[in-house]
C-alpha cells in the first residue's frame, strides 16, 4: 500500500477519540481545585478548566492534577480574585484555567460566570481555548448555581448561555457545567422556574452538582434529580 494511503487512513483511524467525560472525574477536578487552589473558600467564585485529549481519557487522580494544574495551584488564585477592593479583583487567566468572584458596579452585582464569558470576542474563557494545548474535555464550575434571574433568565441580557452560544467548546459528551450549592435566592423561587433555566443550561453543558468527589446528573434523560435543588 502507498505511504500517501497510509497516511490518509491514519487520519481517517489513528484520530485519539475523547472518552466522555464522567460524573467520578468531574468530581475528582472540582474537588481538587476546590482543596488545593481554593482553599474550600466559601466566597463565591467561578472557574473554566481545560484539559487535552490524553488527559481526559484518564481517570484523572492527584498525581495528574499536580503535574497539569501545577502553575495554577502556585499562583495563588484567591488572592487575586478575592481582593477587599473592589477595583483590585483580578480575573485570572491561564494556559490550564481562568477564574473570577464577582464584582460590585453601583448598585448591581456582575457575576462570576458571566465575567468569565465577557466580552463576547475576547472573553477569557475564549481566550483560553485559543490557547495550547487544543481542549478535549472542559468543566466550568460556580460554586453556588448560576442564578435564575440573570444568568439562567433565557430572555435575560446578561444570560450567561446565550455567551456560551459564542463558545467554540468540545463536543457536548464532554463538556460540564457543575456547582455546589444552590443560589441563596434562588431557594425562595418557584420550583418550576428554577428547573426550567437548568434545563436550558443542561442542553448546552451537562448540569452537575457536586460535594467532594461526588456528582449527581440535574438531568438524566430528561428526568429531573431533585437532590440538585434540595438542601
Amino acid at each position: 500500500m502507498r505511504p500517501a494511503i497510509l497516511t490518509v487512513l491514519c487520519l481517517w483511524s489513528c484520530v485519539l477519540a475523547v472518552t466522555p467525560l464522567s460524573q467520578e472525574q468531574v468530581g475528582r477536578i472540582t474537588n481538587y481545585i476546590e482543596q488545593n487552589i481554593f482553599k474550600s473558600s466559601q466566597k463565591q467564585y467561578a472557574y473554566f478548566v481545560k484539559f487535552t485529549v490524553t488527559e481526559c481519557n484518564k481517570d484523572l487522580q492527584t498525581k495528574d492534577f499536580n503535574e497539569i494544574l501545577k502553575i495554577d495551584k502556585d499562583a495563588g488564585i484567591p488572592g487575586k480574585v478575592f481582593n477587599k477592593d473592589e477595583k483590585k479583583k483580578e480575573i485570572y487567566e491561564g494556559n490550564r484555567m481562568v477564574a473570577a468572584s464577582f464584582i460590585k458596579e453601583g448598585t448591581y452585582d456582575i457575576h462570576s460566570e458571566f465575567r468569565l464569558l465577557t466580552p463576547d470576542s475576547t472573553s477569557p474563557i475564549i481566550k483560553l481555548l485559543a490557547k495550547s494545548p487544543p481542549a478535549g474535555c472542559v468543566v466550568f464550575f460556580s460554586l453556588s448555581s448560576p442564578c435564575v434571574k440573570t444568568c439562567t433568565n433565557p430572555k435575560g441580557r446578561y444570560n450567561i448561555i446565550d455567551k456560551l452560544n459564542k463558545v467554540k467548546l468540545p463536543e457536548s459528551k464532554n463538556r460540564a457545567f457543575a456547582y455546589t450549592k444552590v443560589f441563596i435566592h434562588d431557594k425562595k423561587r418557584p420550583e418550576a422556574d428554577v428547573w426550567n433555566n437548568w434545563g436550558e443550561l443542561d442542553k448546552k453543558m451537562t448540569l452537575l452538582r457536586c460535594s467532594g468527589n461526588n456528582c449527581i446528573k440535574c438531568f438524566n434523560n430528561g428526568v429531573k434529580d431533585g437532590k440538585c435543588l434540595k438542601d
